[in-house]
């Protein structure tokens, strides 16, 4: 029997110096109406121990409809609304926090108006079409002249009992760069893209070629998605959030689970496990 050791030789993530951090959650739908609860609770973690500024935009321009009831988290009396601004409204009360709805199709340039230095922005991709994915990809741009990564990239996906969590920074992963010492590192810098890991995710499906694009509750009609999927990919992403820009120590950057068999694996940052993705 081989024993995984991988955790015990993984090294943590440490994002560039910050005091202000910028949530965009990009997608509304079944996991992002999960995890935007969960991300209001890490913010009023952080504004209550640290004196940091942290602020979260909500990017989605679909809206509710009847269909999305109670697959995403949606009230009846929030039928009709932007889904982006019916989160917003809701969770910015509950939290006393401020959220800005953005009803519009994600777009890089929402995020690189939002630069600002001493800024780490995290992306929290919960979207379900490849266009989506590229445009949030083109923002890993801002990564490219520094060494400790200021921008991450972390993409929520599911399919109908399982799915994964993916933490990236780059497109260019270069393993020497990563880590203080590629022998025998402490800490990591910088991560590969969750496109780097899985290509695919930039692949157009069938369904999105249609002339009207079917959302995720139209396809759920055509292919079966388990009631709770979305809330395991959103309670797996909190806490890779709570650990990057709170508790510190996040020593994964891909995690896989399936609700069906209860299973769940990461995978660690050690140099082997990142050298499989080096350009």
């Amino acid at each position: 029997m081989t024993i995984d050791l991988s955790f015990a030789n993984s090294v943590p993530i440490i994002p560039a110096q910050n005091t202000q951090i910028q949530f965009v959650l990009v997608g509304a739908g079944g996991t992002g109406s999960c995890i935007i609860r969960e991300l209001c609770k890490v913010v009023c973690q952080i504004q209550s121990v640290t004196k940091k500024q942290v602020s979260i935009r909500i990017v989605d321009f679909d809206t509710v409809e009847s269909r999305n009831i109670p697959r995403q988290i949606f009230l009846p009396e929030e039928i009709g609304m932007n889904k982006a601004e019916a989160l917003a409204i809701r969770y910015s009360s509950a939290f006393g926090i401020s959220i800005k709805a953005i009803d519009q199709p994600f777009d890089c340039q929402m995020v690189n108006k939002l630069k600002q230095w001493n800024t780490l922005t995290v992306i929290i991709g919960c979207v379900d079409n490849a266009a989506a994915r590229a445009e949030i990809e083109r923002c890993l741009e801002y990564n490219s002249n520094t060494r400790s990564a200021s921008l991450f990239w972390l993409d929520c996906g599911n399919a109908q009992t399982s799915g994964q969590v993916l933490l990236g920074t780059t497109t260019n992963f270069d393993l020497l760069r990563a880590f203080d010492r590629p022998e025998r590192p402490n800490l990591c810098y910088q991560l590969p893209s969750p496109t780097s890991i899985h290509p695919e995710l930039l692949v157009v499906q069938p369904e999105e070629l249609s002339s009207s694009r079917l959302s995720c509750a139209s396809i759920l009609l055509r292919n079966y998605q388990a009631l709770f999927v979305n809330q395991f990919a959103a309670t797996i992403a909190s806490q890779y959030i709570l650990e990057l820009t709170f508790t510190g120590g996040l020593r994964r950057f891909a995690t896989y689970f399936d609700c069906k068999t209860m299973s769940c694996k990461s995978l660690y940052i050690t140099p082997s496990n990142l050298s499989q993705f080096q350009n």
